[in-house]
């Protein structure tokens, strides 16, 4: 195997379970399953810390690469350190002083002076340490942030220290996101212990044979080349992912999320699901009684849809379609289908104001049909839950609504025929695993807004049949969509004024929640409003730190008219149809990718009347981040922006934090080509057709990698027991 040629870097990636946290022998799976708290210095205290962001053996920490990484290649000049940035700084300690800190007698603070052969000196301070472990006196590099110290002057705040007598320092330190208990540089001390552990092993899932046939990166020389760069490392290439090592890692972790794929769907083939065939009474009168005529899209996918149903087969779906492309009609379709086929239906959103409107819209189209239906959620007394539950046991209810209340214990129903989940994306696995466990015949529908090329949506979910919807309702305005500088605020406040005057609503869609000072933070922003240029309206606060019911009133407010105004983080993305809101105005929009972008811009539009949409640009702002925006501006549809940002970034960045409870991926971020992806799916074919059951000796580490994935509740549709299925 050659080691990488070229170098990449990568944000925090702990929470996600990889591929790689595994290897090809038993020799290195001995090795990197060795508890972490064994290794010297990490102690209970710091395991626990790393315990909690799933680091938790040696593989865990192999796993767990660089964010970012410090250049101690360049040499800063003492006279032009700014405080707030980070300088390298080679020179002579002396004067070093060591007392304790002020109130703190408990805690020692060493400072001293780095003076330069220039005779330019800079104020070095280190906190709960002492003077004698310093070599002061002779050659160091010295690493760290510059703070303002006394007098205002710049001063190194407790700086890494490398002696250059006695050996060179690292071309490239890498940086780690790491809990507080732990350093930067213990951390860098247990992987180099897990090399050590693991000299002349083999990691990754991908076979030997596959590897040498490819002329593919060996895993533990990706690693060593990420955690210890060389040299001669590209720092431009390490910080933005585009090495051959980070490919290496991508294509070995969508190597595996492809063979369960592949896995899966066999398995799927050959199980049976509800056949929902019966005649079509019911579908026929909802369409005969709608207001307006469907879209040629929605008409496909309600018919591959139903070719579908009417097969032995168990159908597995997902329906892809911008905000407001008319998702939701074709799930009711789905759902009277299985009732006029003597079966039961189940509707699952991920929060109970969405609950009620797809339950409300229902109840207004359906119930002249005759149809039972119910409603499911948290707030339901015990009484009532308890007759509602014996009348779902019995059958008696044709369609449930809900939201995880839907999974709750004693929740079953006698014959589920298809369970459909709005919003997949904000579902972890296991709550698609209980949803599906009320009936192990039911058809499954996943829908989503997530803009997806269908192409890669066929790529990715291989094991799902894909329909999507690629234009919108007839008599739907497209939103104007404009880019304007933070300084042009004032303006779009006015313009969000002379709307409110109307009697419409506006959302506000702010980065951060908390920062009085802060113009970027929901709290700065809601003060500003109330007391400025829109005194005088109800303004409401919506953010993720808000409990589900809080959040939930003031959406119902919002959508009720008691609040005109919206201040709210990106969690107003899922939300509910407000046609009076035809303003949304997104602060630092650069902070934010395109698909997010596009779906916060459905918020708005969604009534009779013109909407407007302003991507407000910080000052920090780049010439490309505007032109990125200013393309955005220029897309009217989910494919387009999807397609564009296919283009511009790469699929990796189609596997943002939002998808994570369908894709549990660490290093699909570093993807930069749609060819990747299609590799590891060619590969994963081409190894299954060799070794179907991953039984032979070479593919234990895929079996290990598979497991791994599986313990961390992967399943595209949710099995509680896919384990069984997929692992020999």
């Amino acid at each position: 195997m050659t080691r990488p040629a070229s170098p990449g870097s990568h944000p925090d990636s702990s929470d996600h379970p990889s591929s790689l946290d595994h290897q090809s022998s038993p020799g290195a799976q001995k090795a990197l399953t060795a508890n972490i708290a064994t290794v010297a210095g990490v102690g209970p205290r710091r395991s626990a810390a790393l315990f909690a962001r799933h680091i938790t053996t040696l593989g865990d920490a192999l796993a767990h690469v660089p964010y970012r990484y410090e250049d101690l290649r360049r040499r800063d000049d003492i006279a032009a350190l700014q405080p707030g940035t980070t300088a390298v700084l080679e020179g002579v300690l002396q004067n070093v002083v060591d007392r304790p800190m002020a109130g703190r007698w408990s805690r020692r603070m060493v400072s001293g002076l780095l003076k330069q052969p220039s005779g330019k000196s800079i104020r070095v301070v280190w906190f709960n340490l002492r003077s004698g472990g310093l070599p002061s006196g002779e050659p160091l590099l010295l690493a760290g942030r510059v703070n303002s110290g006394p007098n205002k002057l710049p001063e190194l705040v407790h700086p890494e220290i490398y002696r250059l007598r006695a050996a060179s320092p690292p071309a490239l330190r890498p940086i780690y996101s790491l809990p507080a208990e732990v350093s930067q540089r213990l951390f860098g001390e247990i992987v180099s212990h897990a090399f050590k552990q693991n000299r002349g092993e083999r990691l990754g899932a991908i076979p030997l044979q596959l590897q040498k046939r490819n002329n593919l990166c060996d895993i533990l020389d990706a690693f060593q080349y990420l955690h210890q760069p060389p040299v001669d490392a590209s720092l431009e290439r390490l910080q933005t992912g585009a090495t051959e090592a980070h490919r290496a890692l991508a294509l070995d972790e969508m190597f595996t999320f492809q063979l369960a794929l592949a896995r899966e769907r066999a398995r799927l083939q050959a199980r049976n699901g509800a056949v929902l065939n019966g005649p079509a009474d019911l579908t026929n009168a909802l369409r005969a009684s709608l207001p307006f005529s469907l879209t040629p899209s929605q008409v496909r996918s309600i018919n591959e849809i139903s070719a579908e149903l009417a097969g032995s087969s168990q159908m597995n779906r997902i329906l892809i379609g911008d905000v407001g492309s008319g998702k939701t009609m074709i799930a009711f379709y789905a759902a009277l289908r299985a009732v006029e086929s003597g079966w039961q239906a189940a509707i699952m959103a991920p929060t109970e104001l969405l609950a009620e409107q797809h339950f409300a819209t229902f109840s207004r189209l359906c119930s002249p049909l005759g149809i039972n239906a119910v409603l499911l959620t948290g707030k339901i007394r015990p009484a009532e839950r308890g007759r509602l539950l014996r009348a779902l046991r019995r059958g008696d209810i044709q369609v449930a609504f809900g939201t995880q209340a839907l999974i709750q214990e004693g929740v079953a129903m006698s014959r589920l025929g298809i369970a459909i989940i709005d919003e997949q994306h904000r579902f972890g696995v296991f709550d698609r695993a209980r949803l599906m466990a009320l009936g192990s015949q039911a058809n499954v529908l996943m829908m989503t807004a997530t803009p997806i090329p269908r192409s890669l949506a066929r790529t990715l979910f291989r094991s799902l049949h894909v329909s999507s919807l690629d234009e919108m309702p007839p008599g739907r305005i497209p939103v104007k969509t404009e880019v304007v500088d933070e300084a042009m605020l004032n303006s779009v406040d006015a313009k969000v004024r002379a709307e409110l005057e109307l009697g419409r609503r506006a959302y506000y869609v702010l980065p951060l929640i908390e920062g009085q000072d802060d113009p970027d933070s929901v709290a700065a922003t809601a003060k500003r409003l109330r007391s400025t240029s829109l005194k005088g309206f109800a303004v409401g606060v919506l953010h993720g730190r808000m409990r589900p019911a809080e959040k939930d009133e003031v959406m119902r407010q919002f959508r009720d008219g008691a609040v005109q105004l919206l201040v709210s983080t990106t969690v107003v993305e899922v939300g509910i149809d407000v046609p009076e809101a035809t303003i949304i105005v997104i602060v630092a929009a650069e902070r934010y990718g395109m698909a997010q972008l596009h779906q916060l811009r459905g918020r708005v539009g969604r009534g009779g009347d013109s909407s407007q949409c302003w991507l407000v640009l910080s000052h920090q702002a780049s010439a490309p981040a505007r032109a990125r925006l200013e393309r955005l501006a220029q897309c009217k549809n989910g494919e387009e922006v999807a397609r564009m940002d296919l283009l511009t970034r790469g699929p990796g960045d189609l596997f943002g934090t939002r998808q994570t409870g369908a894709l549990p991926l660490r290093f699909a971020g570093f993807i930069h080509d749609l060819a990747l992806i299609e590799q590891a799916g060619e590969l994963a074919q081409e190894w299954l057709q060799h070794d179907p059951e991953l039984a032979s000796r070479e593919s234990w580490g895929a079996r290990q990698a598979l497991a791994r994935m599986l313990e961390f509740g992967f399943s595209m549709h949710g099995s509680p027991n896919l384990e069984s299925h997929m692992i020999p």
